[in-house]
């Protein structure tokens, strides 16, 4: 089973001189992917009892993603997104808001279980709410479990009053993670090196996979015996960008919940492929509106 944390809210999406609303939410958007190509996934975050939470749950629902958790009384968080050539920018209203509720009681409801695997992202870090100390116990939780554990890195600088801050609490739970993905500017801010195979290996600790996203570059990923390579991404013609991240590692989560494996295995047997078929799925979803939108698995 894949538990994906944290964050579930409205993204307002710019279509021409006007915005529409979408669930969204990274992590959301990871177990929806998941669980659409076949894996066992659960969202888990906190949800608000306005309208905007009935609505997302509603999705999560219809996605069979859905774990039940005490809804919040405090608003869902919104993130306006416009676009320029397919490229995001966020504005966010994330004060005060129900998915920061997310609290170590909320943690204890989930049954982690040998080989599977908890995810996150770093909006869950940030100060404000009970998240940051749910997802400190999520990842103590998950370890004593013998789970593995999945950080995207996924920084949004705008809902940091301190990055240094930011800084310390990302790499100390780069530390707990299993796998850890990031794009060449989180990388580059995490090391301050500009070599990525050179920053790759000093941001690895032990038996740790580092991917390193580049766009329409594809992808640099360092195994945790220090083996290295590359892929590449397929011309697509990019409508949107968002939440082609999230499907990506969501398939690499699939393969490796879906494995039968050992993490070391997995790695040498099954991670190639599991990186490549993940760049495809990526591609398919940039070339569609939205951060889940319908598409072949």
């Amino acid at each position: 089973m894949i538990y994906s944390i944290g964050e579930m809210l409205i993204d307002f999406m710019q279509e021409e001189n006007h915005y529409v609303p979408y669930p969204g939410g990274a992590p959301a958007n990871v177990a929806i992917h998941a669980k659409r190509s076949g894996a066992k996934a659960q969202f888990v975050g906190k949800l608000s009892q306005d309208n905007f939470g009935n609505l997302l749950k509603e999705h999560l629902e219809d996605n069979n993603v859905y774990f039940p958790l005490k809804r919040s009384e405090n608003p869902t968080a919104l993130a306006l997104v416009s676009h320029v050539e397919g490229e995001r920018s966020f504005q966010f209203y994330r004060s005060n808001t129900a998915d920061l509720d997310l609290s170590i009681d909320d943690i204890a409801m989930i049954p982690f279980k040998e080989h599977d695997i908890l995810h996150f992202c770093s909006l869950g870090l940030v100060n404000g709410g009970t998240t940051y100390q749910a997802h400190l116990e999520a990842t103590k939780k998950a370890k004593d479990a013998k789970s593995y554990i999945s950080f995207d890195v996924n920084i949004r600088p705008l809902l940091w009053d301190n990055l240094e801050l930011a800084k310390d609490r990302v790499l100390q739970l780069v530390n707990e993670a299993h796998i850890v993905k990031v794009n060449e500017e989180e990388l580059l801010w995490l090391t301050g090196m500009q070599d990525i195979e050179a920053a790759m290996k000093v941001l690895q600790s032990n038996n740790q996979v580092i991917i390193c996203t580049k766009g329409k570059e594809g992808s640099s990923i360092l195994r945790s015996d220090a083996s290295y390579f590359k892929t590449s991404v397929p011309l697509v013609k990019q409508v949107d960008s968002t939440g082609a991240g999230d499907s990506y590692i969501a398939m690499i989560l699939a393969s490796l919940s879906s494995s039968n494996q050992d993490f070391t295995t997995w790695q040498n047997l099954l991670l190639q492929e599991a990186v490549e078929y993940a760049t495809k799925i990526s591609a398919q979803v940039v070339s569609h509106k939205g951060a889940i939108p319908i598409i072949e698995y």
